[in-house]
């Protein structure tokens, strides 16, 4: 008995697989000579997350987050008060696509946003850069900025700002081994700029200037020396349209694993002159903060920042990792304005609602 199932067996399964191609349109000769399917291959090259493109050696990672925020008080910015409980919410994709050449490894990567807040909904690219070789070509933030990783841990850590709007770029980054890195850019600008402008006749006024390179770009370098428990940044950029200057500095120390702090200094040669690296008021500014680890789940996070003009702003909050890849981070925010701005006390709160994948 079961010697006849088991030839039976082969029989049954042919018959099966002919009516099914029968059924479907398929010659069985096609379905047996079929290529192979070609499943996804995880790519360790990078790090986590990425995956061989199906059909090439091309490795792509695909990530992102959800955002929701709900702010109350004080607009910390400007002053006054909040029109009730203003909330934004925003979706972030990113695709990092990397493939070693004769070169070294080319790289792309794009992030597009989608935001809604009381003012409208909007869609953008956030960054969208090419990579070879040291060379780096797209839209970003502006490398015054991303060279010297922004500011702090805090959600609100531009009131007073350390850099121009995201911008059109170009740099080259050379890496000199032992920690040393150096790099020069250009860049086009972008957004615009208020200040008080004195007319012919002696009348003061304020104004918007626009920020944007005229016919030469906006030119920029950085130094970088990194070690395993600090990183010293040194940057100079020139504003071509305004022939206006900047100068800043940064300095970052892993006390411990659960401690790390950082200051970070700022110049303008001439702050009556419209420029789009010098986006404080005053000649200096200057911020500094701290990140605790203070158990598994609850990172306390601060910053104070101050420019010469007399404005000072301080942030507190507490991200809070509820499950991997959600984190709700209560805020608090306070500035004096003491100059441009006005003169005035703003205390102001935000909840992040962050659910990263």
């Amino acid at each position: 008995m079961n010697k006849q199932t088991s030839a039976a067996s082969p029989i049954l399964i042919k018959s099966a697989v002919t009516a099914l191609c029968v059924i479907a349109g398929i010659s069985p000769a096609a379905a047996a000579d079929a290529d192979p399917v070609e499943y996804v291959r995880v790519c360790d090259a990078y790090g986590t997350g990425f995956f061989f493109v199906p059909g090439t050696e091309t490795c792509l990672k695909i990530s992102g987050y959800l955002r929701h925020e709900v702010a109350a008080g004080d607009d910390v910015y400007w002053g006054g008060s909040l029109d009730g409980l203003p909330g934004k919410a925003r979706a972030t994709l990113r695709f990092d696509a990397r493939n070693e050449t004769e070169l070294g490894t080319l790289r792309s990567y794009l992030e597009t946003r989608f935001e809604h807040k009381a003012s409208g909904e909007r869609v953008y690219i956030s960054e969208a850069v090419i990579e070879l070789a040291g060379f780096s070509v797209g839209i970003a933030d502006s490398l015054f900025a991303n060279w010297t990783w922004g500011a702090g841990n805090v959600i609100y850590d531009d009131v007073i700002y350390y850099s121009g709007d995201r911008t059109m770029q170009a740099s080259y980054t050379h890496d000199f081994g032992n920690g040393f890195s150096a790099m020069v850019g250009a860049e086009e600008g972008n957004g615009s700029w208020e200040l008080e402008a004195v007319d012919a006749s002696g009348v003061a006024r304020r104004e918007w200037f626009d920020l944007r390179a005229d016919r030469v770009p906006h030119v920029l370098g950085g130094v970088k020396y990194e070690q395993d428990r600090s990183t010293l940044f040194g940057m100079v950029a020139y504003d071509t349209r305004y022939d206006a200057w900047a100068l800043k500095a940064r300095a970052n120390f892993d006390v411990t694993d659960a401690l790390s702090l950082f200051v970070m200094g700022a110049y303008q040669s001439d702050p009556t002159r419209p420029n789009y690296y010098g986006s404080w008021y005053g000649d200096w500014a200057m911020w500094g903060g701290f990140s605790a680890k203070v158990s598994e789940k609850a990172t306390i996070n601060s910053q104070i920042s101050v420019e010469e003009d007399g404005t000072w702003n301080t942030a507190l909050n507490v991200a809070y990792e509820v499950v991997p890849g959600f984190k709700i981070t209560p805020e608090l925010d306070y500035t004096a304005f003491r100059g441009f701005r006005g003169h005035e006390d703003a205390f102001g709160g935000v909840v992040r609602f962050q659910r990263n994948f």
